[in-house]
């Protein structure tokens, strides 16, 4: 070793050390930057059909001034949100909060936490009638869960040493039925649909924060809808099949063709639609290879994505919050 190089030695620990700490401070310091923002998407469930421990039903949150607004009910919803409180310091997302709920289509493992969301809620004190938007079939669906779920509802609402009797609209839903362009709108957000592909009506939400442009697909084919709903937001949450996955399940092809979005077109697609961050959600991809063989690992969904588009992109998984 040279004498010069024993004397830069103690200064090259010393930068490496003042960058470890670095990232160590940043760390602690993420849940304080979370509540900082005005608006934060938190990734309640990223999951796909497969039965995934690792990845909830789709569900995303919205928040703003600590106000949330959901996207999509599937499975672990409110568990979910419960644990963005515990794990991840967003208040906001007490189930009781949670009363404002947008819909991209009624397909069920996007729709099966609905019961979840109306009655847990209620059970925990919610005292105000749940807000839900979504496409054509929405008020059937709500009307036929509420008589399977009628002897629950007269149990607690009748019974006089059950607290629900307090707050008897805590189950309610008004259910609205939307046609694309702003379906929402009050201090915090506006919220406009737009038209999506998908197999039965689908829509997807741009939602306009004080501070953010928030775009997120559900499940669709490319669109010029959505590139349009983007042009330059400042997130855009989208699905996304890879080509690898697509690969060993030809009975599927078809059906993706048609109505999903692949690493391909999902990077043509973003790279007209310039979002400042490309969140993938509801991807072909396992955590654990056991889980679903015929998935993904999400290093090769990135590198699908990456080799055909140039912005900056993230994998989304549970409880991350952006």
């Amino acid at each position: 070793m040279s004498i010069r190089d024993a004397l830069c030695r103690p200064f090259k620990m010393l930068i490496v050390s003042l960058a470890v700490l670095a990232t160590l401070i940043a760390v602690h310091q993420q849940p304080e930057a979370y509540a900082a923002s005005h608006a934060q998407i938190v990734l309640l469930g990223t999951g796909s059909p497969p039965a995934d421990p690792d990845r909830s039903g789709p569900a995303t949150a919205i928040v703003v001034n600590d106000t949330p607004y959901l996207v999509d009910f599937g499975a672990g919803v409110v568990r979910r949100a419960k644990a963005a409180v515990l794990d991840r310091g967003i208040k906001a997302l007490e189930p009781t909060n949670l009363r404002v709920v947008f819909v991209t289509h009624l397909h069920s493992y996007y729709t099966d936490g609905y019961p979840d969301l109306i009655f847990i809620p209620w059970v925990l004190g919610r005292r105000v009638p749940l807000e839900v938007y979504g496409p054509r079939g929405i008020k059937a669906m709500t009307e036929h869960l509420m008589e399977a779920y009628s002897a629950d509802i007269e149990a607690r609402t009748n019974n006089p040493y059950a607290t629900q009797r307090d707050f008897p609209d805590g189950h309610k839903v008004n259910a609205h039925e939307i046609n694309a362009g702003v379906v929402y709108k009050d201090e915090n957000v506006t919220v406009t649909a737009f038209p999506t592909k998908h197999a039965m009506e689908s829509y997807g939400y741009r939602f306009d924060t004080p501070d953010r442009s928030i775009v997120i697909s559900g499940d669709t084919n490319p669109t010029q809808a959505t590139i349009d709903a983007c042009h330059g937001c400042d997130v855009l949450i989208h699905e996304v099949q890879t080509l690898e996955s697509l690969a060993k399940r030809p009975d599927f092809q078809a059906f993706a063709t048609h109505y999903h979005t692949t690493t391909r077109q999902l990077a043509e697609l973003a790279t007209k639609a310039k979002p400042r961050l490309l969140i993938i959600y509801h991807a072909s991809i396992a955590l654990r290879p056991a889980v679903n063989p015929q998935a993904s690992s999400p290093e090769e969904l990135l590198n699908e994505v990456a080799a055909h588009f140039s912005g900056h992109v993230v994998i989304g998984r549970d409880l991350d919050v952006y």
